[in-house]
């Protein structure tokens, strides 16, 4: 192992130890063989010198796929505006890590216009509800699982209740009880929130604390009932069987129903440590299965006819390991669109045996 000048860097490098910002962030995991990119990356964070093994490999260079080639999520992540909305993003996700730390302190105010301001300019970036998803839909290397998340659930959380035709009020509302829904996990152990393995049933128990921390957090602060409804509801469900008050039907905030459907979707399709992202189509077919008992029906109705809209050109992996872009959507069954594969049609409802895995 040696320390080198990052001027000095060359393909085939081998990293020796985790490098990381100077706020702590990872840039590249151990074991990585320095490519081009990989150099310009450390070069971007203003680094000095980085530990490299003795031992240099040879790289293989990297074939270029033409790009009439490239399914439209390869090519959306090309984009100048993809790669600005994921820069700010991140950005922001940072900045709310030291909010929601600083509001838990008491050393800072609840100002939910400050807090949302960020959420509304990514939403124009994004392209408003029109592009939201196809910038979501392809963040899934990111396995924050809090302020990422909550960035997530605030934009999706916006875009259902754009998409019900709310009023602005009602979309604000729904944009802020979405962006602090989580704010109870500054209160629960980091080691728990953080942990990369699955939780333990006593663990489970004790992330579920975050839901009543969170809103004895904000229950005296100055700001909309419903945004508190969000911070102690977002888990309720219509039969039931969410907590923490076993609620059902109208007892729970409509405004709390929004962010509900967007929490589970986000953090379903999410990659966790511990486990890969659940493909959307999966997601989709489970709203389609049970939803109906356990969210407001306006809710996810809306969202579920509207979201698979979104996969439209979007190319997928098939169970039989074809792929294709979708091209159609069935509006009976919309987790089983019509599939274009080469110069066959599939159509997923009437071939049940098959399935979407993965969005590509």
């Amino acid at each position: 192992m040696k320390l080198v000048s990052v001027d000095k860097l060359e393909p085939g490098l081998v990293v020796s130890e985790n490098i990381y910002t100077i706020d702590d962030r990872l840039v590249l995991p151990k074991g990585t063989v320095l490519d081009e990119k990989d150099i310009a990356r450390i070069k971007a964070h203003s680094l000095y010198n980085i530990f490299v093994e003795d031992v240099k490999k040879n790289v293989e260079p990297k074939k270029e796929v033409p790009y009439e080639n490239l399914s439209y999520a390869e090519k959306l992540k090309q984009t100048e505006e993809f790669i600005k909305f994921k820069e700010h993003i991140e950005e922001n996700a940072e900045k709310l890590e030291e909010s929601f730390r600083m509001i838990a302190n008491d050393t800072m105010p609840l100002d939910i216009d400050k807090l949302t301001e960020p959420v509304y300019h990514l939403f124009v970036e994004a392209g408003g509800t029109s592009g939201i998803f196809d910038m979501l839909h392809n963040l899934r290397d990111n396995s924050d699982a809090v302020y990422m998340h909550s960035l997530n659930v605030s934009l999706i959380s916006n875009t259902i209740a754009t998409w019900m035709r709310l009023s602005n009020d009602e979309i604000q509302l729904a944009t802020a009880g979405g962006l602090i829904h989580d704010i109870g996990k500054m209160l629960v152990p980091p080691d728990l929130v953080n942990k990369t393995t699955p939780l333990t049933e006593y663990e489970q128990k004790a992330m579920r604390a975050h839901v009543t921390k969170g809103y004895e957090l904000v229950k005296n602060k100055d700001i909309d009932v419903h945004i508190k409804n969000c911070v102690l509801m977002h888990h309720e469900k219509r039969d039931g069987s969410g907590y923490p008050l076993a609620l059902r039907n109208e007892k729970i905030d409509h405004i709390a129903s929004i962010v509900a459907v967007a929490n589970v979707y986000d953090e379903m399709t999410a990659r966790r440590e511990y486990r890969d992202a659940i493909c959307p189509f999966t997601v989709i077919e489970n709203f389609e299965r049970e939803g109906i008992d356990k969210f407001d029906p306006k809710v996810i109705m809306t969202f579920l006819s509207n979201i698979v809209n979104t996969f439209i050109a979007n190319r997928v992996l098939l169970s039989n390991g074809k792929s294709g872009e979708i091209i159609f959507v069935n509006p009976d069954h919309l987790s089983k669109p019509v599939v274009k594969c080469g110069t066959e049609y599939v159509n997923l409802s009437s071939k049940r045996e098959l399935s979407i895995i993965s969005v590509i």
